[in-house]
């Protein structure tokens, strides 16, 4: 851990001279900043160019003066420089700055600093919070669309990725306005900072407990937050969870992907599973892509087994006693085959292989079990979003299962090609298709990437008859399928809402259903 000496850089700027052998940076082991008490600033990286790197930091006491001049007119020459003189007045001898104080061209010590980063802020005797966008003396207490709005309403210190760990993890956070002047503490502040983060009062005076809280709650504050690169949404959380794996830059959103499965080696927290999509009529890995998912997880808390069995038995399991042993329901574990795990699962009217899985996780407010669905493909069982139909006082039968965590490879877009002139000559014609936005033209219709599924209308104006054309793209196959209704009232030729939902079409291909009426 590199940290800046105080009171060396703050003599360098008045232009007073320093010992020969004096150093702006200085390099401490893990274990002599514990007895240190040093400063730390969270802020907001602007252009890279504008920011003071650790060579120019290194190089600070050697520079002519001229380039230090030239340097001093950076901006973040400037936040360094009001940090050392807030830590010399707080009498703190030690400064932390991740521009300066990290060489990131070395990409085992820029690896180490990320995966250190939680508890060096941890460890810090105060943390200074610098707001750049904030003018005011005070800090905002309701959103300002006009001022923020490129960041939700609010400063832009509260959107980043990064700023996340730096809220929670020190024990005193001081936020600072643009000049520079005090606006409060962090434990003073918590009921506007939970309005802005979402973050439980709690955790903002006394500190992070991960045991317990819940992963989908602890995700659920990333859900807006934005880093500059992909990977660091999930490198930015490592410490929030306790878990430490390597960089990998270049590797996109597979880095969320691996934090989930180390967190699976850690923790039998059913919640990682309890994201939501809310895209219709599709399937795929039961991890989720980005924090993103998790937006509306705040209130979801974990259920301990006896908890959870007894759930079961109210709602599920029809009062008869469980003959799972209760060791499989602690835990589960990821196989080349894919998740193991034990889930009650119950079966969709019409189909054997979509099901409802109860997870052992509930909202705070809720006793029943969280419950997503599950399409079996194969040997593996995948999340699934569309329709489902409840068998009404259909019991739950433990299963062994293995989860797909692995994201299929998804097609750029996919055409589909058919002739319908034969169902025109029998007075049938297309009415519409839906999404509006999907590419329809002539006997062509191409999905895309964020439309993998589509319906086409048919209607005949003298039967009253009407049916739609459903087609897709899902786990490396293409599909389609028929539904239709009773004719119509005459006159009437609008289709049913529900018809033209593809989740229809696409439950019956899960079923393996051709055709069917709209139910």
């Amino acid at each position: 851990m590199r940290l800046i000496n105080v009171r060396n850089l703050l003599d360098i700027d008045m232009g007073k001279r320093v010992a020969p052998d004096a150093s702006v940076l200085e390099q401490y082991s893990d274990e002599q900043p514990i007895n240190m008490k040093y400063a730390i600033l969270s802020h907001c990286w602007g252009v890279a160019a504008e920011e003071i790197n650790f060579r120019e930091m290194d190089m600070l006491t050697k520079m002519a003066s001229f380039d230090r001049k030239k340097l001093r007119q950076r901006p973040g020459y400037m936040k360094i420089l009001k940090s050392c003189e807030q830590a010399n007045k707080d009498g703190l001898k030690w400064l932390w700055v991740d521009t300066c104080c990290i060489n990131a061209e070395s990409s085992s010590e820029l690896s180490e600093a990320i995966n250190s980063m939680f508890r060096w802020y941890e460890g810090s005797g105060t943390c200074y919070a610098y707001l750049h966008d904030v003018d005011a003396d005070k800090l905002p207490i309701k959103r300002d669309d006009e001022k923020f709005g490129q960041f939700d309403g609010w400063p832009k210190w509260f959107s980043r990725g990064w700023t996340l760990q730096e809220l929670v993890a020190p024990s005193v956070v001081q936020f600072f306005n643009q000049h520079w002047q005090s606006i409060g503490y962090k434990n003073r502040l918590a009921h506007i900072l939970k309005e802005i983060t979402r973050i439980p009062s709690c955790i903002l005076q006394y500190g992070l407990d991960a045991d317990c809280l819940s992963v989908a709650q602890i995700m659920s504050w990333a859900a807006d937050r934005k880093t500059t690169r992909v990977e660091d949404r999930a490198y930015s959380l490592l410490g929030l969870f306790g878990v430490h794996m390597p960089m990998l830059y270049g590797e996109g959103k597979n880095a969320f992907r691996r934090l989930q499965l180390e967190l699976i080696r850690m923790t039998n927290d059913h919640s990682l599973f309890a994201w939501d999509r809310r895209t219709i009529g599709s399937s795929g890995s039961v991890l989720a892509d980005d924090p993103s998912f998790f937006r509306d997880c705040e209130d979801i808390v974990r259920m301990e087994p006896d908890e959870y069995l007894d759930a079961l038995k109210e709602s599920v399991l029809g009062g008869e006693p469980h003959t799972i042993p209760e060791e499989p329901l602690r835990t589960y574990s990821v196989t080349n085959a894919g998740i193991q795990i034990w889930l009650p699962l119950n079966r969709s009217r019409g189909s054997d292989s979509l099901f409802e899985a109860r997870l052992a996780c509930r909202r705070s407010l809720d006793s029943s079990p969280i419950t997503i669905m599950l399409v079996s493909f194969k040997s593996n069982y995948y999340r699934y979003f569309g329709h489902f139909q409840t068998i009404h006082g259909a019991t739950a039968e433990f299963q062994l299962v293995y989860l797909a965590y692995r994201e299929e490879k998804r097609r750029k877009d996919c055409t589909f090609k058919f002739d319908d002139r034969a169902i025109t000559c029998e007075g049938f014609a297309r009415r519409c298709v839906f999404p509006k936005e999907v590419g329809l033209t002539g006997s062509s219709l191409t999905l895309s990437s964020t439309h993998h599924s589509a319906s086409i209308v048919y209607a005949n104006s003298k039967t009253n008859a009407c049916f739609v054309l459903a087609v897709g793209y899902c786990l490396g196959h293409e599909w389609a399928r028929i539904i239709f209704d009773p004719p119509a009232e005459k006159g009437n030729l609008k289709p049913p809402p529900g018809i033209l939902d593809p989740s229809w079409a696409y439950a019956l291909y899960c079923s393996g259903t051709t055709f069917c009426y709209h139910l």
